[in-house]
């Protein structure tokens, strides 16, 4: 069961994956002039086909055919600098010290408050890096089951949406 989840969202993040670059590509073509449009213009064009069995296995064909042109090339190239431009990821490592701790885990708004297993390094140290997009964020470590605080980050908590308090983690 847990294969065919993992198949089913391999191919929805492909397929929103296909539609993101497509809708970036076409609004970059609006901010053309209509000169410069008529070189840049996908050819022979076909959408994937996904089909589910009785035994929930996924077959996906697809054909994904487009005229490559010197102008398309260069509109590609300025679509990924700018989009690297425009967002700026940053690896900040969160560390948790405790010597009695079985489990510990980091949740955040920037994973949907999801728990990410943290590894523990030494006798008492814990960690993990993560990479994240500029911006301010609320966490907390889970440890055994309970949620808190980080207790080595100095900037005063906030209340997070879930109704408890927060570390805060500013990324610049």
């Amino acid at each position: 069961m847990k294969q065919e989840l993992v198949k089913v969202l391999i191919i929805i993040n492909t397929v929103v994956f296909v539609v993101s670059l497509t809708v970036i590509y076409y609004r970059y073509l609006n901010l053309l002039p209509k000169e410069e449009q008529k070189f840049i213009e996908p050819k022979n064009v076909q959408v994937q086909n996904i089909e589910m069995s009785s035994s929930t296995e996924l077959n996906l064909s697809s054909q994904l055919m487009v005229g490559t042109t010197k102008e398309q090339t260069i509109l590609e190239e300025q679509i990924k600098k700018e989009a690297s431009e425009t967002i700026k990821l940053r690896k900040p490592k969160f560390v948790y010290f405790s010597s009695k701790a079985k489990k510990v885990s980091l949740i955040g708004d920037f994973n949907d408050w999801t728990e990410q297993p943290m590894r523990k390094v030494g006798k008492n140290r814990w960690e993990i890096s993560i990479e994240i997009p500029e911006g301010v964020y609320l966490y907390n470590f889970v440890v055994d089951g309970k949620i808190i605080l980080d207790p080595n980050n100095k900037k005063p908590p906030k209340l997070s949406e879930r109704g408890y308090k927060s570390s805060v983690l500013e990324l610049q």
